[in-house]
């Protein structure tokens, strides 16, 4: 046995950790693990604000027992004194809840306010074919980053879905892996973060024989993807091991491998080309675990600040700062205003100044984002026309996409923040998706809202939908292409709109029709009342959900969660999925395409216009944040809501709408941004554009964006 290499000290921790003499009879704890800094890092230096362990019991009621029934004399053994979330309650047999989770986190703090957490697991999971493991949690952390040698940064993502009580379930993998090219025939791989918890903890109770049946569970899995036994870099926080800690890890896992018999194989290819990779765990895909997002009231101002807009004509001018035009916004104008506490009677008070065309729409469709959960906010409709919304500090998906290009991606910050509102974008999408197509006949509460607050012609009527100015209004005579380019076609040659429409294009040596041709079949299929339109399943969506209009806060909660707000409401609305899934798609995962003109370095590009061709060649290639925004929507949107309409048993094909979103993208890509100074970027809009706009089925709709550098 392994207790010759085991420093006393890690006895003296365990019992700083917890009291056993304390454990309750019922249920019976059969196993108890000691984890985090406290164990692997010199005493010197570790950080005694990180106690992590796990409690394993006999079945998954002994959870609900344990936490709900028997919490306080759970707390007086591990010594809490006050749990970070009274309210968490373990959902019983008889919630629907409870086939969602599998272990749960519970956590709190001690005498000298420093956090405890463990993860309770029952030991009937480990009997399962399970690769993954669903956390019941009130700590939000959904990404996580490491490095493993020789230099690779990596970052875990775990997708969420939020329950009752502020609480939500996070999916875990014991194992991720990741293919790093399109031939996918590279592997990086590595343990989840309860697994690295589970074996690089040490037993205090039950190491034999309830511990090593687990991590041998954990260990074979690692091998099986890997083909390589895991060693003391295997782990995230292997740089932070003391070198006594390192021999007794090692050990351990040469004796867990003994008993296993795996052989060590050599890996499949080098890893030293990788600088930068993400990994994912499992989707989730029941329909029903989308369905519960209670409605919020959204933020708003008190209604006594419409009376402060007419100080500016008494004489008592507001503090008002003009802001400038955001790249990220073209359709409006905004302020920020200052207002005094004289005039509020409070701190002086922020607010934000937006003139828009159509301020009402906004004002509907925030109420019925937020009816519908979303974190939105009300803005107040001012005498001047003006939207008056709560200051709200933080920044957008697209402002922190532009800083990483303009810090070299070595912002882990903002790639973090970012990523988490992908996450969160993601789960919000698929809940309202869900509830709309599982629950459109049945729920009495999403037609109310249709019908009155957004006064559509009739329930689930697409006449109206404001969505469809992005798309078929675009197209109407060429109005946006005119409107852009009737000066000049930004390629060094004096031609009209009509005459450039109608070259035929070739890009990276595939023909390719004429825009003019593209347009007209966009407009065929992107009219309102098109047979496309009409038999995609109709959604409640925001319809303008790209990064531009997500902010994230500055601020990360106690819990790990950010704030995430839904802002520029005035498309939101009923109408077909895939029209919804378009901008989020377009803006977020070719980023770098759309704002090719205010990147630091642009790709090379040749494009001429010779004889009756347009012909542009250029290397498809992607950053890796590119990759895992798409990864995102692809795993955890895109294959759940496919999943979701051909579960709803009435027949309908998701395949078959993708017409729908390959001209929606087409738009997108070719009449979103006056692009006239800017030819580099104009050409490979245009380009990518084309290549999506080809997709008929779900097969060409994924082979766009691999022909575009996408590992699809």
């Amino acid at each position: 046995m392994m207790t010759a290499l085991l420093p006393s000290r890690y006895d003296d921790t365990g019992r700083q950790f917890i009291s056993l003499e304390h454990r309750p009879d019922h249920p019976r704890i059969i196993a108890v693990l000691l984890g985090g800094s406290s164990i692997y890092q010199k005493r010197n230096e570790c950080c005694e604000n990180d106690w992590d362990g796990a409690i394993i019991v006999p079945e998954k009621l002994d959870i609900v027992q344990l936490v709900n029934d028997q919490r306080s004399s759970m707390m007086e053994m591990l010594g809490i004194m006050q749990a970070e979330c009274p309210e968490f309650k373990v959902p019983n047999e008889s919630s629907p809840y409870w086939t969602q989770f599998d272990c749960v986190r519970f956590a709190g703090f001690d005498k000298l306010q420093t956090k405890r957490s463990v993860k309770i697991l029952s030991l009937d999971y480990f009997f399962q074919p399970n690769n993954s493991i669903r956390i019941l949690s009130f700590k939000d952390k959904r990404i996580f980053e490491a490095c493993r040698p020789p230099a690779i940064k990596y970052y875990r993502l775990q997708q969420a879905r939020k329950v009752e009580n502020g609480l939500l379930i996070l999916q875990d993998q014991w194992v991720y892996t990741a293919s790093i090219n399109q031939q996918q025939d590279v592997l990086f791989t590595t343990f989840g973060i309860t697994a690295d918890l589970l074996l690089t903890g040490f037993w205090l109770y039950g190491q034999d024989p309830h511990g090593r049946l687990i991590q041998k569970h954990i260990l074979a899995r690692y091998t099986n993807l890997s083909g390589l036994h895991a060693n003391t870099q295997s782990f995230a926080k292997h740089q932070l091991f003391s070198s006594e800690y390192c021999d007794w890890l090692a050990e351990e896992l040469s004796h867990l491998y003994d008993q296993l018999d795996m052989p060590n194989q050599r890996p499949r290819s080098p890893r030293a080309s990788i600088k930068q990779t993400f990994v994912y765990g499992e989707a989730i895909t029941a329909p029903n675990q989308y369905l519960t997002n209670p409605p919020t009231q959204g933020t708003t101002l008190p209604s006594w600040f419409r009376e402060l807009s007419t100080q500016a004509k008494t004489g008592d001018p507001l503090q008002r700062q003009e802001l400038p035009l955001s790249a990220f916004s073209s359709n409006s104008t905004a302020a920020m205003i200052a207002l005094p506490a004289a005039l509020t009677g409070e701190v002086t008070s922020r607010i934000f100044s937006k003139c828009c065309q159509y301020p009402e729409q906004e004002l509907q469709g925030a109420r019925t984002a937020a009816a519908f959960g979303l974190h939105v906010q009300l803005p107040l409709i001012m005498p001047s026309g003006e939207l008056w919304y709560p200051c709200f500090d933080g920044k957008t998906e697209s402002e922190l996409r532009l800083s990483c290009h303009h810090d070299g991606w070595s912002n882990g910050y903002a790639i973090e923040a970012l990523l988490y509102a992908e996450l969160v974008k993601a789960e919000d999408m698929l809940r309202l998706y869900s509830r709309c197509i599982t629950g459109m006949k049945e729920d009495n509460e999403i037609l109310h809202i249709e019908n009155h607050n957004l006064g559509t012609t009739s329930s689930r009527g697409t006449t109206k939908q404001p969505i469809h100015r992005f798309f078929y209004a675009r197209l109407l005579k060429d109005e946006r292409s005119h409107r852009f380019y009737e000066s000049a076609i930004p390629m060094g040659q004096h031609l009209s709109v009509e005459e450039f429409l109608k070259f035929p294009w070739k890009v990276n040596g595939v023909a390719y029709s004429s825009l003019g041709e593209l347009f007209d079949t966009a407009r065929n299929i992107l009219h309102s009342n098109s047979p496309q339109c009409k038999s995609c399943p109709t959604v409640f969506g925001l319809g303008d959900a790209h990064g531009a209009n997500v902010i994230i806060s500055d601020h990360v909660s106690p819990n790990n969660s950010r704030e995430v707000l839904y802002v520029d409401c005035e498309t939101a609305g009923f109408h077909p999925v895939m029209l919804d899934l378009a901008k989020p798609i377009y803006n977020d995962v070719f980023f770098d395409t759309l704002y090719l003109d205010l990147l630091p370095k642009t790709p090379k590009m040749t494009y001429a216009i010779g004889g009756d061709l347009i012909n542009v060649s250029f290397t498809p290639y992607l950053e890796d944040l590119t990759q895992a925004v798409f990864d995102v929507k692809h795993r955890f949107l895109l294959q759940p809501l496919f999943g979701l309409v051909e579960d709803c048993g009435d027949g309908h094909d998701l395949g078959k709408d993708i017409p729908l979103l390959s001209n929606a993208l087409l738009c997108c890509a070719t009449l979103t941004r006056d692009l006239s100074g800017h030819p580099d970027a104009f050409v490979r809009n245009l380009a990518t554009g084309i290549v999506l706009a080809q997709a008929v089925d779900l097969e060409g709709f994924y082979s766009g964006f691999k022909s575009l550098g996408l590992n699809a």
